[in-house]
């Protein structure tokens, strides 16, 4: 894989009219019980036809707000859900709030040495179908779905505003794409697996900590997005059993568990 400089102007904008959407019982309750999702089988009427990315507003059978999500003509998943109760607007503003309490849900990581996580979790920090994990000055954004390409200026924006005040600003911005969504070509406009989002041109590799260990993840190449971030606590557990003990690590990959071994 080679590094791609993408350019995002030839994204269009994003539609200025919203897709009303009626649907069943079961999904109503679903929404507001907080469920990120909504299906296909479960919409009963829509206005019109949509684009990935278009915004969609579901509303109850008395024709009121419920919730606004993203849309995608391609997925079993019709609507991510972005946010439900009342009316909101959704705009850099409102993505500066979600990527701040992302944000500050990981203050804690400061403390321990570690410049390496994920920094928003799709559903679990409101914004499903996204992936941002950082990697010191490197940050991946992971696409699960091909309806946040037309938001990706926008979070950006966010990230301009953010990063600063947070002093977590990114120096570069990749884009890795699930291999469904890297199928959907023409709601890509010109985007690949790879691209470089914002930055100058690097190799693909970024040095990173993560509990005073330094390791070197290939954020272009690398499965995932260049490391197994999720597994941080049960390296941390590995480090703590192996005193005393020879460990041999099968299929290492970066070989985050040997070095944890090693330390313990």
């Amino acid at each position: 894989m080679t590094l791609k400089i993408a350019t995002l102007s030839q994204i269009p904008p994003i539609a200025e009219r919203r897709i009303a959407l009626r649907v069943t019982p079961p999904a109503e309750r679903a929404i507001r019980d907080g469920h990120p999702w909504l299906f296909t089988d479960s919409i009963t009427r829509q206005s019109h036809e949509g684009k990935a990315g278009d915004l969609a507003v579901v509303f109850n059978r008395k024709g009121k707000f419920m919730a606004i999500g993203l849309y995608d003509p391609d997925s079993a998943i019709r609507v991510r859900i972005l946010h439900q109760g009342k009316p909101v607007a959704i705009n850099t503003a409102w993505f500066e709030e979600r990527i701040t309490a992302a944000l500050n849900g990981r203050r804690s990581l400061e403390a321990t040495r570690t410049d390496g996580y994920r920094l928003v979790h799709g559903e679990n920090d409101g914004l499903p179908g996204l992936i941002i994990d950082r990697y010191a000055s490197v940050y991946v954004v992971k696409l699960y779905t091909a309806a946040w390409i037309p938001h990706l200026r926008t979070i950006l924006d966010a990230f301009r505003v953010v990063g600063p005040k947070s002093k977590v600003e990114p120096q570069r911005v990749v884009l890795r794409l699930s291999r469904m969504v890297q199928e959907q070509k023409e709601a890509l406009y010109g985007l690949e697996e790879g691209s470089l989002l914002a930055g100058p041109i690097f190799d693909g590799c970024s040095l990173f900590q993560e509990n005073g260990i330094q390791f070197e993840a290939q954020v272009l190449r690398g499965q995932k997005t260049g490391f197994f971030l999720d597994q941080r606590d049960n390296r941390a557990m590995v480090e703590e059993l192996a005193n005393g003990r020879s460990v041999l690590n099968l299929f290492a990959y970066t070989g985050g568990f040997s070095l944890y071994a090693a330390r313990g």
